[in-house]
């Protein structure tokens, strides 16, 4: 039986969980971002590492992954479809056991025209329910996605995203959750909000189906830093920035204060939202908030 990892057994023992970001450099120079890293030890229970975030070429996320592994920090690499196909995930499913690393999140990804390369061509081939599955029965029967089966088999703890969605479309998007469940994972990161009834709406109706109960939820945030980072997100695909939240901060006179405050303000009323079991800080812009952000939310990380 393989042992469950950090973040596994954290979330298994219903630990409120404290997870931050890290974005891979448009370069091989890492130093830096493991000082980033080094600094958040104290503070948070694991690290995400993107994937060529906007779809950008980025230095891959494995090998950051294992650098801050070797910092003594639980990572946990998200995976995008938009540029593997089924054999480039199993390689870097087998990668990732190789270098002792079995934290997932199975997305999507953003569009290649918003990125670095718009021209590149995008692939097609598994969706998320598909890759999930997949990589589900590798864990626990040791095949590979063809069903040749290896010995031992590897071990993953494997997650995906979702988005809070409008109060008509929630009966829609708890069928296709429940779905992403089933197919095997065993959290959902939830897309980052920037207001909380939205949120509140679409974990009622989480936990009004029981659906907490079967997979461990982690909303996510965007710490921002002024007007200009908020007109930035809100061209984001996915994500929703109020006008009247960018009219709050333009008004204060003190931009970066009441940046900090509303985001502390988004902190302290996810912890108290029923049936999540954890956060996770999208720290692009504001890297050196998060741990202020963990002790002024008294949030300290699970263990």
């Amino acid at each position: 039986m393989v042992s469950k990892s950090k973040m596994e057994s954290l979330l298994s023992e219903r630990r409120f969980l404290v997870s931050a970001e890290l974005t891979p450099p448009r370069h091989h120079d890492l130093e830096k971002l493991l000082r980033h890293a080094r600094s958040m030890a104290d503070c948070v229970d694991v690290v995400q590492i993107n994937d060529h975030l906007l779809s950008q070429a980025r230095c891959a996320n494995m090998a950051v992954g294992h650098f801050v592994k070797q910092e003594g920090l639980e990572p946990v690499l998200q995976f995008s479809l938009r540029h593997k196909n089924r054999i480039a995930l199993q390689g870097d499913l087998l990668g990732m056991a190789a270098l002792g690393l079995s934290n997932i999140i199975i997305l999507g990804g953003y569009p290649c025209a918003i990125g670095s390369d718009p021209d590149a061509k995008e692939v097609s081939d598994v969706d998320s329910y598909a890759a999930i599955e997949l990589t589900r029965r590798l864990t626990r029967e040791g095949k590979l996605f063809n069903g040749d089966v290896i010995s031992p088999a590897p071990y993953f703890h494997v997650g995906t995203i979702d988005f809070p969605c409008a109060e008509q479309a929630i009966a829609g998007a708890m069928d296709r959750l429940s779905a992403k469940i089933d197919a095997g994972a065993s959290f959902i990161q939830v897309q980052a909000v920037f207001e909380l009834a939205s949120m509140r709406r679409w974990m009622a109706a989480v936990v009004e189906r029981g659906l907490h109960e079967r997979a461990h939820f982690i909303a996510a945030i965007f710490p921002f830093a002024g007007v200009d980072r908020l007109n930035f997100l809100q061209k984001v695909p996915g994500l929703v920035v109020p006008d009247h939240l960018i009219e709050r901060v333009r008004q204060s006179g003190d931009a970066e204060g009441e940046s900090y405050r509303i985001t502390l303000e988004l902190v302290r009323g996810l912890r108290g939202i029923p049936g999540l079991s954890g956060i996770h800080m999208r720290s692009i812009g504001a890297e050196d908030w998060v741990p202020r952000l963990v002790e002024d939310a008294g949030l300290r990380r699970a263990a």
